[in-house]
């Protein structure tokens, strides 16, 4: 029996994540079988790079600045339909396409939240989550395999089904960026935990969080295991870490938004919209 230590950093973890994605049983049955839908966002961004090469458009985000939008609109696809090796952009067509899908098929989405007991969301900024968030309904009633990848820099205290049913895009006087409501999704949780053990016939716990000199969100694990296990998910983990994990998005859509913009017309509450942010910021040393 082996024991280790590891420290991930955001993006190693997501990268992580994304790895174990593509070794998912029943996301390789859909890539072969059937149909499978890459929902936009960073991490899944990584996974669309991994199986089309190309990375997806990023709608929201979190940066300092608050919840933002990408400046700029185009084109590149935020939602791609794989069937028979074969990639579509779906961006315009998510609520025809999802009522066609069917057991046989997997939807990847990310989160933005995800608490204790295993409750995951996703935050929305546009009216009733946009295409996806309105055709939800689709995957849950139809029995579609979903898969949420999701690090745990987004785990949050509370729970989030509680905390849902008090949370509301509409009725804030103030947001830094456009504010957002909250849905919840429901499916297969894959944070670092489960793709470790994904990878490897291992087991795994988090002993520390967070960090400094770039170590911020980062979590620190124990693994253990089989010698043969441990050294397998350690050779992984030192591959990720031999090459510089950066931010997955196309590169136009990674662009956030500035006040005023395309987007500011669907945002609410945005207090770079609405001039309520002081533009320049004072020096605390």
């Amino acid at each position: 029996m082996k024991k280790i230590q590891v420290t991930l950093l955001v993006e190693e973890a997501k990268e992580l994540i994304a790895r174990a994605v593509i070794e998912h049983k029943g996301l390789q049955k859909s890539l072969s079988e059937g149909k499978v839908v890459l929902k936009g966002g960073t991490t899944v961004s990584k996974i669309s790079e991994k199986l089309t090469g190309k990375p997806l458009r990023i709608c929201g985000r979190i940066t300092e600045r608050g919840t933002v939008s990408s400046l700029h609109k185009n084109q590149y696809p935020h939602t791609v339909l794989l069937e028979e090796k074969q990639s579509k952009n779906i961006d315009n067509t998510v609520h025809e396409e999802f009522g066609k899908l069917t057991e046989k098929d997997t939807v990847i989405i990310g989160a933005n939240a995800l608490d204790a007991w295993g409750h995951v969301a996703m935050m929305a900024g546009s009216p009733g989550g946009g295409n996806i968030g309105r055709s939800l309904s689709f995957l849950y009633a139809e029995g579609v395999k979903i898969i949420i990848p999701v690090g745990l820099e987004k785990l949050i205290p509370g729970n989030l089904t509680e905390i849902i049913k008090n949370s509301s895009r509409k009725g804030k006087a103030f947001s830094y960026g456009m504010s957002v409501g909250l849905l919840p999704l429901y499916g297969q949780v894959i944070t670092e935990l489960e793709a470790i053990r994904l990878l490897a016939d291992v087991e795994c716990q988090v002993i520390g969080a967070g960090g400094l000199s770039g170590a911020n969100g980062s979590y620190t694990l124990e693994i253990w295991g089989e010698d043969e296990e441990v050294i397998r998910i350690l050779d992984i983990i030192q591959d990720i870490k031999l090459v510089e994990n950066k931010i997955s998005g196309e590169a136009v859509s990674l662009q956030e938004c500035q006040a005023l913009c395309e987007s500011c017309k669907s945002h609410l509450s945005c207090s770079y919209k609405l001039s309520s942010i002081p533009r320049t910021r004072s020096n605390n040393s």
